[in-house]
């Protein structure tokens, strides 16, 4: 517990210098920590799927007997590589389009794979390598676009708000409140009132994101023009934000309990030991690769709002 608590603070450390500090000097500061994730996290994943076991059944044309074999799921490597080392320039001069131009191209790359050597590899395996690309990788970059906003310091707080206090209240709650599990075949520690306190405690972490960042002015001076676009509203802020804290809540359990189930099928407790007690950047990010989406739907259509002359904030 004692190793768990001191990997947990060194990472909140780490994380809070490069979001709250290092990122007012540049943006590629928090841009390179969100690319350690997806590319650590994209070569766990990686590793775990090769792992996996996949059952195929096929027919004997010698005796007409049905047999059933376990083979190993292959992704293809080239194509993962591909979508690490592109994304970034991709995405950093071209936003959304790079996301977009990052997925089709290592797309592409794992097809041309696959086609030449069709002898060795299943469609399981190209459904695998997409798959990795996707998760994380993709997802992580659209972290990066949010940087790149107009509001990006508050969006990604949100995030890591929502997260942290989602994860902390949903162990607090299930620890102490107990009662029926929540999926015992999938996650057996995970209980109803843990997860109910998951969704208050995101919708808290979205209220002190808001507190912190727009009415108490503490982060002004560090991004006088990000900040600049949240107005004094009060309450249509709440009204915008608090009820996406109680999806992204939600979606931060679903993406554990996804995680969960991912490493049960490839039979590993685990997808790394980056860091001690807490395993590898899968087992930090998988929360975050369910919320990031949503908030970056979300903040898209705050500015869609703002665009089209409304009030905000």
């Amino acid at each position: 517990m004692i190793k768990r608590s001191i990997t947990a603070l060194c990472i909140l450390a780490v994380v809070g210098v490069t979001v709250f500090w290092l990122r007012q000097y540049s943006l590629i500061a928090t841009d390179a920590l969100i690319m350690i994730f997806a590319v650590v996290g994209g070569w766990e994943l990686y590793n775990s799927l090769r792992k996996g076991k996949s059952t195929k059944a096929y027919i004997c044309t010698e005796t007409g007997e049905t047999k059933i074999s376990n083979a190993s799921l292959k992704p293809i490597l080239p194509a993962l590589i591909t979508a690490m080392v592109i994304m970034y320039p991709l995405v950093y001069f071209m936003g959304i389009i790079g996301i977009i131009a990052t997925l089709a191209i290592s797309t592409i790359v794992a097809l041309g794979f696959f086609t030449f050597r069709k002898d060795k590899m299943e469609i399981a395996d190209l459904t695998a390598t997409i798959f990795n690309i996707v998760y994380p990788v993709i997802i992580m970059g659209l972290m990066i676009v949010m940087n790149h906003r107009v509001m990006g310091f508050l969006s990604i707080f949100c995030v890591f708000a929502v997260v942290a206090s989602t994860d902390s209240m949903a162990y607090f709650v299930g620890v102490t409140c107990k009662g029926p599990k929540l999926c015992p075949k999938i996650s057996p520690k995970k209980t109803i009132s843990g997860a109910v306190g998951g969704i208050i405690g995101g919708i808290l972490g979205m209220a002190v994101a808001i507190a912190i960042v727009s009415w108490s002015g503490l982060f002004h001076s560090m991004f006088p023009n990000e900040l600049l676009e949240v107005h004094s509203n009060h309450f249509l802020a709440a009204a915008i934000l608090l009820p996406i804290g109680a999806v992204c809540s939600v979606m931060a359990e679903l993406g554990d309990l996804a995680a969960s189930m991912i490493k049960r099928k490839v039979g590993v407790k685990d997808f790394g030991n980056v860091f001690p007690g807490h395993g590898g950047v899968m087992d930090r990010i998988d929360s975050f690769l369910f919320v990031v989406p949503i908030m970056y739907i979300a903040f898209e259509v705050i500015y869609l709002i703002r665009d089209l002359g409304g009030t905000y904030f």
